[in-house]
């Protein structure tokens, strides 16, 4: 006979949605690889506590107490049930819990609003033009990865102002509320900060970093840096240049990053390491993880493959780019997907990599392969 028990968080959940399940066991039966499975219903699970089949999804639960939060992007809609399973085994620690998986509601893409550069070395072209942001000001700031520098625009192309001569293939920028520039200089291993009016102020990370891909200024005022080549983001005091506490934990491949306005920030993850996932990971001001979108997920339900970089505007919405799907990827940053978009048309994209939203919620994205950056606008 059962005697733990087993507690959902919600009784149904939007595809996408994190579904978090409370369990409790009497010491006298915790192991190390008590387990919550889950599994499709009817038909799935062991029920008659012995095995009829995989579990959809699974996670060791060797306290006594505690609680395990599943994705649910990878689970098609319908009905399913969790089973709170003893020590790698069948055997039922409680009785089943049965939920509900809901369809994410159709939402309509985006639309290409314009587009502004072209291939070559001049002012206002671009070669793989990479991360990009957009400042206080409105202005989007390009890495030019290959011609080894940074361009400044205003919203509709109109060049600005160029940084160039101390780089090697910059990969990513961030502009502070102050206007300072952070440029990650990846050919070099470092990043390299820039005043407001343009002046070389600092480096942070020489002889530690390698091969730096995004950059990112949280509300704390700390420079955050995906140190890919060593699997962490490293984290810098913007004041006073000396290295902080690193994000390490389920860090995989870090790419693009992006301020969450409330201390944290996402981070973009390839999966590349052996034990990592391909998703976009969200992370607390202390680095702890406490959400994620896209991971383990099928195309069609918003899988990604090699995600590069990542965007939010102010309504809940992240923007992803997919180099190898040639697409941005749109979510709520509770989860569920909502769409694609770059996929045909004068906006068709090839291997975008970067992507910023402005303060009116217009999308800017580097088409990497095409040499431009595209504008695209949501739908009124």
């Amino acid at each position: 006979m059962a005697t733990g028990t087993l507690v959902s968080s919600a009784p149904s959940v939007e595809q996408g949605e994190l579904i978090t399940f409370t369990y409790t066991t009497p010491q006298s039966s915790v192991t190390p690889k008590n387990w919550v499975g889950l599994y499709s219903d009817p038909g799935g699970g062991p029920v008659d506590q012995s095995c009829v089949g995989p579990s959809t999804l699974w996670e060791y639960t060797p306290l006594a107490t505690g609680t395990v939060s599943f994705s649910t992007g990878s689970l098609g809609p319908g009905n399913y049930v969790a089973f709170y399973l003893a020590n790698d085994g069948y055997a039922w620690l409680a009785e089943p819990v049965r939920f509900v998986v809901r369809p994410t509601p159709q939402t309509p893409p985006p639309v290409y609003q314009g587009a502004f550069g072209r291939s070559g070395r001049g002012p206002a072209q671009f070669s793989s033009p990479a991360g990009l942001t957009v400042d206080p000001r409105g202005q989007i700031w390009v890495a030019d990865t290959g011609n080894d520098r940074v361009q400044a625009f205003t919203r509709d192309g109109r060049l600005v102002r160029v940084l160039a001569g101390r780089f090697k293939a910059p990969q990513a920028v961030a502009v502070d509320h102050a206007g300072n520039v952070y440029v990650a200089d990846t050919g070099n291993n470092r990043v390299v900060q820039y005043s407001w009016w343009g002046g070389f102020a600092r480096e942070y990370g020489a002889g530690r970093l390698d091969n730096p891909r995004g950059v990112a200024i949280d509300t704390a005022g700390r420079l955050l840096v995906s140190d890919t080549g060593h699997q962490r983001v490293a984290r810098f005091d913007t004041h006073t240049g000396k290295a902080l506490a690193d994000i390490t934990e389920k860090v995989s491949s870090p790419q693009g990053i992006v301020s969450d306005g409330a201390g944290g920030a996402w981070i973009v993850q390839n999966g590349r390491a052996a034990s990592g996932s391909v998703a976009v990971v969200h992370y607390s001001g202390d680095g702890k993880v406490i959400g994620s979108i896209g991971g383990g997920q099928h195309s069609e339900f918003g899988g990604l493959s090699n995600p590069a970089g990542v965007a939010l505007n102010t309504q809940g919405d992240a923007y992803v780019t997919v180099p190898d799907y040639g697409w941005v990827a749109q979510f709520r940053t509770t989860g569920p997907y909502r769409a694609e978009f770059g996929t045909d048309g004068p906006g068709a994209l090839s291997f975008p990599l970067g992507v910023a939203v402005d303060a009116q919620g217009r999308i800017f994205v580097a088409d990497t392969g095409n040499d431009r950056i595209v504008h695209f606008g949501v739908r009124a």
